[in-house]
Order: C-alpha cells, then structure tokens, then sequence
C-alpha cells in the first residue's frame, strides 16, 4: 500500500473512530437525561399524589376520631346504666346495652392476679380473655387503672379513655375493628365497648390512595403501576396482633400501604426502597418484568410522611426516542465520512511527496553520511521538519568527534569506582588473573577488608559522612602500596588487595601495618570519628588454584576476624567452610530462638568493695540452641548485630531483665538494681528512649533500680546525638554506665560533657595486674579520674585475691568476677544468694583487716 494511501485510510480511520466513540457516548448521554427528566415527571407526580393522600388520610383520621369519641360516649352511658361492682353485672345486661348502644359488644376488665382479664362481655368470646400478653395494650389498661393519662404514642387519648389503633382482620379484611377503654375510678372494672366499622373502607375505596391511584393511572398510559411502600416493614414478614386468638394487622404496619404490588423483583425493590427513605433522595432501577422492561422510581414523600412511593414506567418511551435520535446520527455520520474520504485523497497527496524527499534523506543520514541536506522551499511543518533535519545532521557530523571522546571516560568508569577512584572489582579480577596466568607459581596475597561498624557512621552522621570516610580510608591504605600492588573498592565498605610476590609474614606485617593505620582518628567537620577493620588474607595458589576461589577464601576469613571481636587479621583455613556452613546455621536458627524461647538470661553479682554487700547484678544473655547446645555470646552477639536481630534480641534482654529484677524484690531479696548491655545499633534506635519508658512502665520496675551499659565507641560518633539521647535516659531516672572502658578511644573531653553514673574497667587490664606494671597505673588513673569526676567506678573480671586487694587499695567502688560467682541462672542466683553474700562479706573484711 503505497504512503498516500495509507495516510488517507488513517486519516479515515481515526475520524471513523471519532464519529463511532461521539455518537455511543451521545447515545448514553442522551439515555441518563431521559431517566433524570423521567425521575422528575415522577417526583412532581409523587407530590400531587401525596397532596391528594394526605386530604384522604385527614378523612380517615377524622372517621377513626369520630368512631372513637362515640365508643367513648357508648362507654360513659354504660357506666350510668351499670352497676359500679362488676359483681353485680350480668352478661345479659351487657348483650342488651350494647343493642341499645348500637355497639358491636361491650366487655368489662378487671384486675386479676396480676393480670387484667376481661371477665365480662356480650361476646362469650371475650369472655375470660386475658390481656397480659398484649404488648402496648396491656401498658394502656395499667395506667388507665392507675386514674393516669395514656402515655403510649398509640392510638387516640382523652380524659379517661384509651382508644386502640384500628386494626384489619387477618381473615377478613372487608372492615376495620375499633376498641375503647373508659375508666373514672366509680367503678372496679374498664369499659370496653367495641365497633366493627365499614365507613373507613367505603370512605378509601371512593378517595383513599387507591382510588387516587386508579385515576393516576387511567390518566398516563406511560405509567403501569404505582405503589406506597411502609420502608419499615417492607420485606418483612406480616406483624399480627393477636387478641382471643384473632390475628389483627394494624394499619400503620401494613407493608402495602396502597396500590397494587406487580413487577415484582423483590430483593432489589427492598433494597431501594429503604435507600430512598435513608436518603431521602429518589432511586431509579432498571428492571426486566415477566419479560417486559421497566424503570422503576422509588420516592420518599417526606419526614412527615414515611412511605415511598414506587412508580413504574414503561421503558419503551425512553428507548423510542433513544431509536431515533441514533437514526438521526447514524445519517449525520455516514455524510460526514464521505467528506472525508474525498478531502484525505487530496491532501495526502499534498503531504506525501515533500514526506519521502525527507525520508530518502534521512536514510542517508542513518547510512552514516552526516551532513546532507534537504531542500525544501517551504513554511509550514514540512518545511520547519526539513530544517530540523539539516540541523540534526549538522549536529551529528558536529559531535562525532566528541563521542569518541566520551567513549574513552565510559571505558574508564567501566574498570574504576566512581566515589574514590580505585579499580573495580571487574578490573582487579581481570588483573589478578593475568598476574596468575603469566607465573603461576607466583606467590600472591589478597587481602579482604571490611570497615567495623561503618553503618553506624552512615546511620548516625549521614551518606556525606560515610563517603569521606571511604575517600580517607583509600587515601592511607594506598599510600602504604609498593609499586605493582593493587587495591580496589568491592562495593560498600569492602575493599581487596592484590599483593604479589607476597609471603605469608610479609602479607602478616602489611595488614598489622593497615590496622594501626586506620586506628588513628578521621577528621569530618571538626569532629573526630575512630574507626577499625577487620581482615582476611588468602594465599594464592596455596589457598586456591583459582584467583575466584582465592578472593571467596579471603572474604571468609575476614568474617572469622569479625567474629574473634574485629579490629584483627584472619589468615584462610581449610577448617573456615564448617565455620561459614556453622555461621549460616546460627543466622537462621536466631531468627527463630525467640520465637522458639532458646535464649536465657544468667545473673552475675556486683558486690560493694567497702561493705561486701551485693548491690545489684549484670544480665548475660545465653543461648540454648536445640541442635548445637550451649552457644557462646562471643559467637551469636556479633551475629546478631550484622543482621540487625541484635534489635529485638536486645528488646527481650531489657524487658526479661527488669521483669526478673522486680521479681526477686517481690521473693524478698535485697533491692538492687540490674545492668543490661545496650549494643551500638540499639542505641542508634530513634526510639530508643521510648522503648526502655514502656518497658519500665509494663513490667513496674522503678526506673532507679535500672543500668544501661554502652560501650565507650559509642560515644565516639557525633557528640550532640549521644549527649542528648543520654540525657533523655538520665531523665527517665534510669542509670548509664560506660563498659569496657580503657579499651576504645574516650578522652577526658567527652567524659566531662556525658551524663552518665558508672565507669566499668574493662577485664583485660584487671587480668594483668602486676607490681609496677602498666596496667596498674592504667587502672590508678582511671579510678583516679572516676572519683574526680564524682562517678562510681567498677571492676569487672576479678578472680584472685591479690586483683581484690588491689582494687581495695586504689578504693574502686564495686567488683564482679568468679571470685565472688560466675553468671548464674535465674534459680541458682536465688538460691545461692545468701551464700554468695555470706561470702562476699568474708573475703571483703578480711581484705579490710
């Protein structure tokens, strides 16, 4: 199909299309005017016949008001022509008084046995008939007997009298029953004359509803049936009242209020009509009857009146005018495309010539022949597209040098790490294989690093932070690489490093030089950061007779030095692939040991140097892992910290803790407080704070009686954040206390401006100590320099007599170590606390001796 007859079968297509899409949718448009003009025919038609219904209902309230005032006045010449005690009344008095009444029947009421029966009547029917079970008409009777007005909503009310609502006969519908109940208190009984009435009926069927309906209806052959629905009970099952085993329905509960009920779908007539009256707003349905479409309107009439009116119309008047009016358009439309069909013949042929001279030119261009021209002398868009053409291939011609340019810094960033400018890891694998390649008997060193806790300065201080650190990471290290040595950026904050022509001591002495490098602080806006690293080395080919297996060997044991406490090197061994599989075993059975209730707390004692009495003791959590037993802390902890389990795990700890402390108060030991260990990622929580006030408050534990233990590196990363979060714990009342100390990078600056209680020696200097040795002055300093600071200071790890004695005479405030208990479990720290105690005071004062 040649070009100029495509455009004009598109052209054609798309005004087609067009013509289709407006006449479906005029056509719908159209459908719902149609049934909103209908829905407003029906709301003016509902108004005039509610008009005529309510002058109808006036009538019939009128006759029922009349009926009652003369069952009252029936009522009240009985009383005149009876005797006041009912005993002295017969049935026969009673048949003829109502014949001289002219009233259906009289009956007579009277309490009974907590009961109000009718004793007497001219009807044996109602005679002894009890009223207990009447519902509203049994509250009417007591508060008549009790000379009070009738306060029930139904039925009509004056001095004295009760008059119940007229009601239809279940059997026979032709009539309407009344009943009246008069009572003064001249007498000991209730006068019930009682009328059975046609008025009503004679009266609606001349100009009731109905009739209104019938003339409606005769009047419109659009409209097929019109009906007033009681919204209340519509849908429901008949309610009878039942009185001398005679059902009643009464009118105002009838479902049907007028008119007759066809086109019946029920469950959806239902549900409109109760609609309408809850929103007050009319309800069209569309509906198919016994073959034959309809649209029905369901209109509420008013607050005053609840009913609907449902109204039927024929949906042939809507769908005629619907016909036509699609008639018409579909002329409209076929006129239409013949015009178009002759003026797209001609002006694609206006178009498509000047089209192809720019086409042929523009495959030229794709062709690679940059610079060609098209020649067009015109000014409108094929004339403006041409010159776009010229100037793209102008422009094309203009930056093809600049490409090649380009492509060589593509090349670049293909093998270089965008942020510090180092190998990648597709590069550093290239080179090390053609190192390997070349002389495989070569001996070469890769070294896997990974920077300790560089989330935590990522989290806390931002990714600006984090990236300056990596540029200063790869600044030292690389300073430290001989000629022909490589390191590359891995991703995150890994790095590897190819050393070649490398022995294992050789590659020893390189990291132990990184480590002591990296040891030193960052600088990052004034503030100094520390940060360390972990290492793995591998060996090649030693360790593998492949570079990729060699780097895999190498990155393992960089997690052995992760787990041995970071800040360490870790050499490859055959032995790390049960550890890895151990590793993936732990990560995944930690993930369910709370679930599963594997993790236990045991309790070490803290004792007080001077007294010897136990004054709290630290939470150590331990793990019981179904299949490997008894894991150490040393093992999991780290673990759980890479996960970021160590959350939740340390969630437990902290509310196990204070639960078990307040637990052992209430057994009557002591109260003392319990430290609980805070990892760097816990304290990192937002809302951390929050956590440890909910915590105090759901297990009741006194905050005071509370320690939090954070290691000094955590104070190390942005000094307001950590002032701030301490001192919203201080404020909870809860106790800080800085672990491990002497061991990281604190300085007397940050100790002066943290708010926090207790300084904990770290166990390694207490493990050392010896006459004049140096671990000895670094633990007289530090107690020093507690007492200076008026904070308590703790030993932890003392095991001998003489490390006691020492600790006595430097006059350090507290111990704990397997001198005084291990860490024990829940039962035996309560059972073996007297003992521990008694204990503690022996080596104390003999000590103090």
């Amino acid at each position: 199909m040649s070009l100029k007859k495509k455009l004009s079968f598109i052209f054609s297509t798309i005004v087609t299309f067009i013509l289709i899409l407006n006449n479906i949718l005029s056509y719908y448009y159209t459908r719902d005017l149609l049934i909103k003009d209908q829905e407003k025919q029906m709301e003016l038609l509902v108004k005039e016949i509610s008009i005529a219904i309510n002058h109808s209902q006036f009538g019939v309230e009128s006759l029922e008001n009349a009926i009652g005032e003369k069952l009252r006045a029936a009522a009240i010449a009985a009383q005149n022509a009876l005797d006041p005690d009912i005993n002295k009344v017969t049935n026969e008095q009673l048949v003829e008084l109502s014949k001289k009444l002219d009233v259906s029947y009289i009956t007579l009421l009277v309490k009974e046995k907590g009961d109000i029966v009718g004793v007497k009547s001219s009807d044996p029917q109602e005679r002894n008939l009890s009223t207990k079970e009447w519902g509203y008409w049994y509250t009417a009777f007591q508060q008549l007997f009790s000379n009070k007005n009738v306060t029930i909503p139904q039925g009509q009310k004056l001095s004295n009298y009760w008059s119940g609502p007229m009601n239809v006969s279940a059997s026979n519908p032709d009539h309407v029953d009344k009943w009246g109940y008069y009572y003064d208190g001249t007498t000991n009984y209730i006068i019930s004359p009682y009328m059975r009435d046609k008025q009503i009926m004679d009266f609606e069927e001349h100009i009731g509803p109905d009739a209104i309906v019938k003339k409606t209806l005769s009047n419109n052959k659009s409209l097929l049936n019109i009906t007033g629905f009681n919204p209340n009970t519509f849908g429901l099952p008949p309610v009878y009242t039942e009185q001398n085993g005679k059902k009643f329905i009464e009118l105002e509960n009838k479902a049907i209020q007028f008119g007759e009920y066809e086109y019946k779908d029920k469950n959806v007539d239902v549900s409109a009509v109760r609609k309408a009256m809850k929103t007050g707003k009319p309800i069209s349905v569309q509906s198919t009857v016994n073959g034959k479409k309809v649209l029905k309107s369901f209109i509420p009439v008013s607050a005053q009146n609840p009913y609907v009116i449902g109204i039927v119309t024929d949906y042939k008047v809507i769908q005629d005018v619907l016909n036509k009016q699609l008639l018409n358009n579909l002329i409209i439309s076929i006129a239409i495309l013949a015009l178009v069909f002759i003026v797209s013949y001609f002006l694609s042929r206006y178009i498509v010539s000047p089209i192809n001279q720019i086409l042929l030119k523009v495959d030229e261009i794709a062709k690679g022949n940059f610079g060609e021209q098209v020649i067009i002398e015109r000014r409108d868009e094929l004339g403006a597209l041409a010159n776009q053409v010229n100037v793209m291939s102008l422009n094309l011609l203009d930056h093809t040098d600049e490409l090649k340019k380009k492509n060589e810094e593509i090349q670049y960033h293909a093998y270089y790490d965008f942020l510090t400018g180092l190998p990648n890891l597709r590069f550093f694998n290239k080179t090390a294989l053609e190192l390997a390649n070349s002389n495989d008997k070569e001996t070469m060193a890769f070294l896997f690093l990974d920077l300790d806790r560089f989330k935590f300065i990522n989290d806390l201080l931002g990714h600006s932070a984090g990236d300056a650190i990596l540029r200063a990471v790869t600044n030292r290290i690389s300073s430290l690489l001989k000629e022909g040595e490589m390191m590359s950026r891995i991703g995150g904050d890994e790095f590897i490093l190819l050393l070649p022509n490398t022995s294992c001591k050789e590659a020893n002495d390189r990291a132990q030089t990184i480590l002591k490098e990296l040891e030193k602080p960052f600088i990052y806006e004034g503030n100094e950061l520390f940060i360390t690293s972990s290492i793995g080395i591998s060996m090649y080919p030693t360790d593998g007779k492949h570079v990729e297996d060699v780097i895999k060997n190498a990155d393992m044991a960089m997690y052995r030095a992760k787990e041995q406490g970071r800040n360490n090197l870790q050499f490859y061994t055959a032995d790390m692939n049960d550890w890895i599989q151990r590793r993936a075993i732990l990560e995944k059975g930690m993930r369910q040991a709370l679930e599963h209730d594997e993790f236990t707390l045991y309790y070490q004692p803290k004792v007080d140097i001077n007294t010897g009495k136990i004054t709290g003791s630290e939470a150590l959590i331990r793990w019981r892992h179904p299949q490997l037993g008894m894991i150490s802390p040393q093992e999991f902890i780290p673990l759980a910290e890479e996960t970021g389990l160590i959350v939740s795990v340390g969630e437990w700890v902290l509310r196990t803790a204070c639960k078990q402390s307040l637990e052992w108060q209430r057994l009557g030991l002591p109260k003392m407080g319990v430290s609980v260990n805070l990892s760097p990622r816990q304290f990192q929580q937002a809302n951390l704070v929050e956590i440890v006030s909910k915590i105090l408050k759901e297990t009741g534990l006194a905050p005071e009686y509370l320690e939090l233990e954070i290691t000094e590196t955590i104070a190390m990363y942005n000094e307001s954040y950590v002032i701030a979060k301490l001192k919203a714990l201080k404020d909870l009342g809860v106790k800080i206390a800085i672990d491990d100390f002497g061991t990281g990078y604190s300085s007397l600056s940050y100790l002066k401006k943290f708010p926090f209680h207790t300084l904990k020696i770290d166990k390694s200097f207490i493990q050392d100590i010896e006459e004049g040795s140096d671990d000895n002055k670094i633990i007289t300093t530090i107690i020093a320099m507690a007492h200076n600071l008026k904070v308590n200071v703790i030993a932890e790890g003392v095991e001998t007599a003489e490390q006691l004695q020492f600790l006595q005479q430097q006059q350090c405030n507290e111990v704990q170590g397997y001198l005084f208990s291990k860490p024990l479990s829940v039962e035996e720290f309560y059972k073996a606390f007297s003992e521990i105690q008694e204990a503690a005071l022996t080596k104390i004062n003999r000590k103090s001796e």
